[in-house]
């Protein structure tokens, strides 16, 4: 999964506030609040990008072991498809 490209939805803006990013789907109304860790993710997909490189930059980002933060990113990509943040390419 790690070859595995990924991009943001356009349907989604979002702004700093307090320790959250709040993310408000142009289209639903939905919204979310990312934490510091999924914040990280979304910024590291600027463009789209290979799952390999987010965790690159997330083990750059944070003191995780590559093992940890392979779960971890697998997971939130996870949740984020499930919330249509992402998307796989």
């Amino acid at each position: 999964m790690g070859d595995q490209v990924w991009t943001r939805s356009d349907d989604w803006v979002g702004s700093e506030i307090e320790d959250s990013f709040v993310m408000v789907n142009i289209d639903s109304g939905k919204y979310v609040a990312l934490n510091l860790t999924a914040t990280a993710v979304w910024e590291a997909l600027e463009s789209p990008v290979d799952q390999a490189t987010i965790e690159r930059v997330m083990c750059e980002a944070f003191v995780v072991s590559p093992e940890d933060c392979h779960q971890s990113v697998t997971a939130l990509l996870g949740q984020m498809q499930d919330l249509q943040l992402v998307s796989p390419v």
